[in-house]
C-alpha cells in the first residue's frame, strides 16, 4: 500500500493533516501528539504541495469533496468541477472536507472558553479527567466518500483501516484540554471525573437527507415506526444507510454542499457516583423512610430520607433544589412508618451523582450530629464505600434476617380454653405461651420452626404486585406483659420480606398459618419494633 499516494489523494481532496494520517490507519498517540514531525514521512518534498497548510500553519481546505470556489480575476466565485484532477489552494476560510474542523486548531479555542467556564464553575477536586466527543452525524458521510475515493484510486487499500476520529481528536485535542482544565489526562475506564465535548454542524440536516437517496427503504421504513424511531437520523441509522450500494454513494456526493467548520455548542462535565454508607435508628412511629404521598399530597412532615439528605447536601455543596435529583437513598428493606427500628439500625446508602468532592470522616461526623438533633433519628457507622460493597447490601437485602419485638393483643377466647364464656374475661395464659413458643409446622432437621404462604397485603397492594410467597419465622418467644393480663410481647427473628403484621392476624386468612393459628384465637398487633437487621454492612473501617 502506497502511503504516500494515499496521504497526497486525501490532501488533494481537502482533509487536514490529521483526516490524511487516519486514513491512512495510523493509531499511535505519539503520531497525533507530533502531527507535523509525523506527516513528513508521507508528503513529497521533490513537488510542490497541492495544498498550502499544516497542523501548526492552518489554511482552510476546499469547500467540497468534489468541487472548490475559486475568485476569478473579476472577483467572482469560479468552480473546479474535475473529479480526477488535483484540487486549487485551500482558503483559510474553509474547514477539512472530512472532519469538519473538528481535528484542527482553528476550532478548539471555543471549546477551551467552554470547558474552562464549566470546570471553574463546578469546581472538582479529582485531579485527572477523561474526555469524551459528540461528533456530527455528517463526518460518517464524508469519510465515506473519502474511503471510495482512496478504493478507486488504489485497489489494495483497506477500508476497515481508518482510525475514529473520537479516537484522533483524545490524541490531538485531549493534551491541550489538560493544560486548559488544569488536571492529567487519563483513560475513562479508570477515571471517574468526564468532560464530553458536543461539536454540531449547522448544515447536517440537509447534508444528512443525502441518506435517503443512497438508502430510501430504509428511511421509509423508520418513517411507519415513528413511535419506535423518535429520531429521523441517528448515528446508527447512517452506518446501515451507508452500507449500501457503493455506486449510490458516489452519487450521493456530488450533492454534498460545501464544507464548513463544525463548532462546539456545549461542553458536559459529569463525575462518578459516590456511595456513602452506614445505618440508620428510627425512633418514631410517626416518620416514614421516604417522603409519603398520596395523590399528591404529603402526609407526613419528615421522612427518613430527608433527615439524612438535608445535612449531607449542605456539606457536599448540593442546593436543595437539586438534592432530590442528585441524591438516593438505597436501604436493606424498610420499616412501615409506625414501626421503629432500633438496636444496631438499618443498613442504608445514599448514592450521590456528580460530586464535588468526596466528603472527609470529619464532615460525615458532622453529618451524624445534625442527623441526631432531629431526635428522631440517628446514623452511624457513616463512611464513603465502593461500588462492590454496594453490591453487597442489595444482595443483602434478599439474603437477611430480621428479629423483631412486637407488643400483641389477644383478642378472643382460645378454643382450647372450653371452660371460658363469653362473659369471661380474654386474657394470655400460660398454655397460650407455651403453645406460641413451641408452635410449628416444619420437621425438627427445617432451620425455621414456622414455614408461612403470604399474599400480598391489601395495605402495600398499591405499589407490589399480588403474589403469594413462601417465608419462614426462624424463631419465636412469646411472654406475658406484668399488669395486663391481655397483652403479650413477642420475639420473633423472621427471614427478608416477611409481613410481620400480617403473620400475627392473618390478615383474613392472606397470610397462613398465622400466630392466631397456634392458640386457635384473635390476635392482633399494637405495637411493633425492628430490634435487628441481621446484615454485617457496611464493614467496620
Amino acid at each position: 500500500m502506497d502511503k504516500k499516494a494515499i496521504f497526497k489523494l486525501c490532501k488533494d481532496q481537502g482533509c487536514c493533516d490529521a483526516c490524511a494520517v487516519r486514513f491512512l490507519g495510523v493509531k499511535h498517540p505519539n503520531a497525533y501528539e507530533n502531527l507535523k514531525k509525523h506527516i513528513i514521512q508521507y508528503q513529497d518534498t521533490t513537488s510542490e504541495p497541492t495544498t498550502a497548510t499544516d497542523s501548526t500553519t492552518p489554511v482552510e481546505h476546499s469547500q467540497t469533496l468534489d468541487t472548490v470556489q475559486q475568485p476569478s480575476e473579476n472577483g467572482h466565485s469560479e468552480e473546479n468541477n474535475s473529479e480526477d484532477g488535483p484540487l486549487r489552494k485551500r482558503r483559510r476560510t474553509e474547514a477539512c472536507v472530512c472532519c469538519l474542523g473538528v481535528l484542527e486548531e482553528e476550532t478548539w479555542p471555543e471549546c477551551d472558553e467552554m470547558v474552562k467556564e464549566v470546570l471553574d464553575k463546578k469546581g472538582y477536586d479529582c485531579q485527572t479527567f477523561a474526555c469524551a466527543l459528540s461528533s456530527p452525524i455528517s463526518i460518517l458521510l464524508r469519510e465515506k466518500v473519502i474511503t471510495l475515493k482512496i478504493q478507486d484510486a488504489i485497489p489494495d487499500y483497506d477500508p476497515t483501516a481508518l482510525t475514529p476520529l473520537k479516537e484522533a481528536w483524545k490524541w490531538l485535542y485531549g493534551p491541550r484540554l489538560a493544560r486548559v482544565a488544569g488536571k492529567a489526562q487519563d483513560s475513562g475506564a479508570v477515571c471517574p471525573l468526564l468532560v464530553t465535548v458536543t461539536m454540531e454542524y449547522h448544515n447536517e440536516a440537509a447534508e444528512l437527507e443525502l441518506l435517503k437517496l443512497i438508502s430510501p427503504q430504509l428511511f421509509e421504513s423508520r418513517s411507519r415506526q415513528k413511535r419506535r424511531f423518535a429520531v429521523e437520523f441517528t448515528r446508527r441509522s447512517a452506518e446501515q444507510a451507508l452500507a449500501a450500494s457503493a455506486d449510490d454513494v458516489r452519487r450521493a456526493a456530488t450533492l454534498l454542499p460545501p464544507a464548513a467548520r463544525a463548532r462546539c455548542v456545549s461542553v458536559a462535565c459529569c463525575r462518578d457516583p459516590i456511595y456513602i454508607g452506614g445505618r440508620y435508628v428510627k425512633l418514631s412511629r410517626e416518620l416514614p423512610q421516604t417522603p409519603w404521598l398520596v395523590g399528591g399530597k404529603r402526609m407526613m412532615e419528615s421522612s427518613v430520607q430527608e433527615v439524612i439528605f438535608n445535612p449531607l447536601a449542605e456539606i457536599l455543596g448540593i442546593p436543595p433544589s437539586q438534592s432530590e435529583h442528585r441524591l438516593k437513598l438505597m436501604s436493606a428493606g424498610r420499616e412501615d412508618v409506625d414501626v421503629r427500628c432500633l438496636g444496631d439500625g438499618r443498613p442504608f446508602a445514599v448514592e450521590v451523582a456528580d460530586p464535588r468532592h468526596a466528603p472527609t470522616p470529619e464532615q460525615l461526623r458532622a453529618v451524624c450530629a445534625a442527623v441526631a438533633a432531629s431526635g428522631a433519628v440517628r446514623v452511624r457507622s457513616l463512611c464513603v464505600v465502593s461500588k462492590e460493597e454496594l453490591a453487597e447490601l442489595k444482595q443483602g437485602e434478599e439474603s437477611k434476617c430480621k428479629t423483631y419485638e412486637a407488643l400483641c393483643i389477644k383478642l378472643s377466647h382460645s378454643k382450647f380454653e372450653t371452660e371460658k364464656t363469653p362473659s369471661d374475661p380474654v386474657t394470655v395464659t400460660p398454655e397460650d405461651l407455651q403453645r406460641i413458643n413451641t408452635f410449628r409446622n416444619t420437621a425438627e432437621s427445617h432451620g425455621a420452626v414456622v414455614a408461612v404462604t403470604q399474599r400480598t397485603p391489601i395495605r402495600v397492594l398499591h405499589r407490589r404486585p399480588l403474589l403469594s410467597r413462601q417465608r419462614e419465622i426462624l424463631k419465636v418467644q412469646a411472654d406475658a406483659v406484668t399488669g395486663h393480663p391481655q397483652l403479650f410481647t413477642l420475639h420473633v427473628q423472621t427471614s427478608a420480606g416477611t409481613y410481620v403484621k400480617e403473620w400475627v392476624h392473618g390478615e383474613l386468612g392472606r397470610t397462613a398459618p398465622s400466630l392466631g393459628d397456634a392458640i386457635k384465637a384473635k390476635v392482633d398487633i399494637l405495637a411493633l419494633d425492628v430490634a435487628a437487621v441481621h446484615l454485617d454492612w457496611p464493614k467496620k473501617r
